[in-house]
């Protein structure tokens, strides 16, 4: 039986594979703009955007509803990304044993 985290894992890997959305706060091919607001639904994985025009350098939370385009400068979307850092180097320790 899988442990939650692998199932989280899982899932976050299914959905950064599948691009939603269609507003400027979503992923839709790419973020053309991005919001500074705190994400409140539960988080379950992340991807960095690099700028190519339309597009803008942004960090693209999985989310429960779907990507979230969020400004890379955001203290909040540092620490989060910090957080989502660790609890994967956790999880690759534990499964590697």
């Amino acid at each position: 039986m899988l442990g939650p985290i692998r199932i989280i894992a899982a899932v976050a890997v299914i959905l950064s594979l599948t691009v939603l959305g269609t507003d400027g706060n979503k992923a839709n091919d790419c973020c053309k703009e991005v919001s500074t607001h705190n994400i409140t639904v539960p988080i379950l994985g992340y991807r960095i955007q690099h700028k190519n025009l339309p597009c803008v350098k942004a960090v693209i939370f999985l989310t429960e509803e779907g990507e979230k385009c969020s400004h890379w400068r955001e203290n909040w979307v540092f620490q989060k990304v910090q957080e989502l850092e660790k609890a994967r180097k956790r999880q690759l320790k534990i499964s590697s044993r």
